[in-house]
């Protein structure tokens, strides 16, 4: 049987055809805004909105606004609940490939000064469960007996957040915290279900390949216990509601969920995978930035180069490792997609940087111990009180000799950083590590692109993926940290996406003495809790 002969005027029509289909649909998405019940129970549509804007940040809970007219047909559903204003009210939002799932937080009736009254109606993202959970010091213990006194946990920071949700939930959605007459309202889960009314999708930890890290939790606020785990890994943390009969199941292969659902996941967008395809790879890229000198470029692909794709998208670390470089680039020209963008150029505002306070407790000690005891020789051993304390080994100044070089003679030269007060242990360090990455020069930069030109949202890339652009003839690559939904009466309803946030790009060195810091603060932490004393030169 002979290979059928390739039309390619044929196959051209048919490209055509589907580009014109792809260009229409984009051209006026389908909107679908929805109310729900306490329950998740579906209540109806929203089709009379005025105007619709939502916006969904990377591991932050994002916002909704909509303007409805006063005859909306949903309006006892939020003024007359039966509940009234304690009313949980869900209300989702579906367009093209995305939906976004969040809880009513506000509803107004407003009337401007010509007496037209409009609902306006605010609404947080579900994320806001992550900023709702505290992480205890000791999850599965009594409030009255809280003990270990810290949670400390190290590993790859997917399995640590992961772990970290999953305990205090355990915790929250045990039995006896559903009310009592509420027992056989399956509605409710029963008496007690883990997985209900929100499940985190477990992380096997031996093939976690995400960066490591280290966390003490005591009674902290999840959402501000993770965020400098996430932002350092390259992590995303996501939030979703799994809803029976038309999402899928978002983790079969670990449990199967029957009522919907509050689903808590967390996603490696590193675009950095290790040699070994297990947990020793993030330890393995941990390694690699530690050691980096802290001046070598960020690489960017090679656009004129004809070899292989790896070869071009992307770069192999000195250990094995293996950095993605995105595929989604954006160009400057008449159709390039690029909208207001700021690239800001941020002059040094210090050379040296002053850390410290106090001297190691061991200093301290040892100069008590031989002035007491040679004053004691005498009969004056009552005389010292600790007139020498916090002398000797307390202060310490880093300079950046080559910013001297490069500012002249005329630059800023001193700040004071009080993240420590000790100079030398590991916290001063990193202090003083931080002050000289944040007093630095740098070029931020913050862009909006369009969608659909040419790339589209949720079919190329999404929401905490990495972007390249280039502009004013320089190269940049980051996140796309914000999507923003716009729809009204004037406007067809449209995605503005926001890639980076208008800081600076941190350094590798820097991120990894963080990540150091964190694993020192668990140390210490966890070395109080047995009675130890690890107040020596490296602590």
């Amino acid at each position: 049987m002979s290979a059928p002969v390739w039309d390619p005027h044929g196959e051209t029509r048919r490209m055509d055809e589907a580009y014109l289909i792809e260009r229409e649909e984009r051209r006026d998405p389908d909107v679908l805004v929805r109310y729900w019940d306490k329950y998740l129970q579906e209540v109806g549509e929203e089709r009379q909105y005025l105007s619709l804007e939502f916006t969904y940040p990377r591991n932050a809970a994002g916002g909704l606004k909509m303007i409805c007219p006063r005859d909306m047909v949903h309006f006892d559903h939020l003024f007359n609940n039966p509940d009234g204003e304690d009313a949980t009210i869900p209300i989702t939002v579906n367009t093209k490939g995305f939906r976004w799932d969040g809880y009513i937080t506000k509803a107004s009736i407003v009337r401007d000064e010509h007496g037209v009254e409009t609902i306006d109606i605010e609404a947080i993202h579900c994320w806001n469960h992550i900023a709702t959970i505290c992480c205890w010091a000791s999850p599965f213990a009594p409030v009255l007996a809280q003990f270990p006194r810290h949670m400390i946990l190290f590993g790859p920071v997917r399995t640590l957040i992961t772990t970290y949700l999953t305990a205090n939930l355990m915790r929250l959605q045990a039995p006896g915290w559903v009310p009592p007459d509420k027992f056989d309202d399956p509605r409710w889960g029963g008496i007690g279900d883990t997985l209900f009314p929100i499940a985190v999708v477990p992380v096997n930890p031996l093939t976690d390949t995400s960066m490591w890290s280290a966390a003490s939790a005591r009674f902290d606020m999840a959402d501000k216990l993770f965020a400098p785990m996430l932002d350092d890994a390259g992590v995303m943390l996501t939030a979703r509601f799994y809803l029976p009969g038309e999402d899928e199941q978002p983790a079969p292969e670990w449990f199967y969920l029957d009522k919907p659902t509050v689903v808590l996941e967390t996603v490696d967008k590193s675009g950095v995978t290790g040699p070994t395809g297990t947990l020793l790879d993030g330890i393995v890229s941990w390694i690699e930035e530690f050691t980096d000198d802290g001046t070598t470029p960020v690489r960017y692909p090679r656009f004129d180069s004809t070899s292989e794709y790896e070869a071009v998208y992307g770069h192999p670390g000195r250990l094995g490792t293996f950095r993605n470089f995105p595929w989604v680039w954006y160009f400057e020209g008449e159709y390039s997609g690029i909208g207001p963008s700021e690239v800001a150029l941020h002059k040094p505002t210090a050379t040296d940087i002053i850390i410290g306070g106090r001297s190691p407790g061991w200093v301290n000690a040892g100069i008590e111990l031989v002035i007491k005891g040679l004053l004691s020789f005498i009969g004056l051993g009552w005389l010292y009180r600790g007139q020498l304390d916090d002398v000797f080994l307390a202060w310490m100044v880093y300079r950046d000799m080559g910013r001297v070089r490069r500012a002249g003679p005329y630059a800023f030269r001193e700040l004071y950083i009080s993240g420590s007060d000790k100079a030398f242990n590991l916290d001063g360090l990193v202090a003083a590590r931080q002050g000289l990455h944040l007093t630095r020069g740098y070029t931020s930069k913050r862009v909006t692109i369009e969608d659909g030109a040419p790339y589209i949202l949720g079919k190329d890339f999404e929401l905490g993926d990495q972007i390249g652009f280039a502009l004013s003839g320089q190269v940049f690559t980051d996140y796309v940290t914000e999507l923003t939904f716009l729809d009204d009466r004037e406007n067809s309803a449209k995605w503005e996406i926001t890639v980076g946030d208008g800081s600076d790009e941190e350094d590798a060195v820097v991120k990894a003495w963080q990540r150091l810091g964190r694993v020192a603060n668990a140390i210490k932490d966890l070395a109080t809790d047995v009675g130890a004393d690890l107040d020596l030169l490296i602590f």
